[in-house]
């Protein structure tokens, strides 16, 4: 996604745009199968630029206990500030632009913010219960079927202890 920087003047640049997500890593990308909306605000400053950036879309995710695919929105926010020319730059979170750029490209940003955004930990719901490692029941759908209480051949010599 680009944006036109050449006729930015007091007022902001607003833009709404439904974009693919083509340009994001593919290990990444797999999770996001659709479009995603994003809406832009860019002020200008002399010749620097602020850019809010507000991305939705719909994730498809597997759940790390029980292997069962959900759907969740997706919804990120940032603020990159850009610095056109030469100078210092203020701030390590500045991206230099060439002085005689007419545009900026937001797709490094837009990858950058979707990765750091991305979930850890992929669960369906906060109560997932997942699935049993001795029998494989489903434990949100079913109960255990195991008959036996497996212990870790580690702790083997404390469970005789309580004995």
């Amino acid at each position: 996604m680009k944006i036109n920087i050449q006729n930015i003047g007091i007022q902001p640049l607003e833009l709404d745009e439904e974009i693919r997500l083509d340009f994001i890593s593919p290990l990444i990308r797999e999770y996001y199968p659709n479009r995603a909306a994003v809406h832009v605000r860019v002020e200008k400053i002399k010749r620097d630029y602020r850019v809010y950036i507000r991305l939705k879309t719909q994730a498809h995710y597997t759940c790390d206990r029980c292997l069962d695919e959900f759907e969740s929105d997706f919804d990120a926010d940032l603020e990159q500030h850009f610095q056109q020319g030469r100078g210092e730059l203020l701030d390590e979170e500045v991206i230099r632009i060439a002085e005689d750029s007419t545009e900026i490209n937001l797709d490094p940003v837009i990858a950058e913010m979707m990765l750091l955004n991305h979930p850890q930990k992929l669960l369906c719901n906060d109560g997932c219960r997942g699935i049993c490692p001795n029998c494989g029941a489903h434990l949100n759908h079913e109960e255990c079927r195991c008959t036996e209480i497996h212990i870790d051949p580690r702790w083997e010599k404390l469970r005789r202890l309580l004995k």
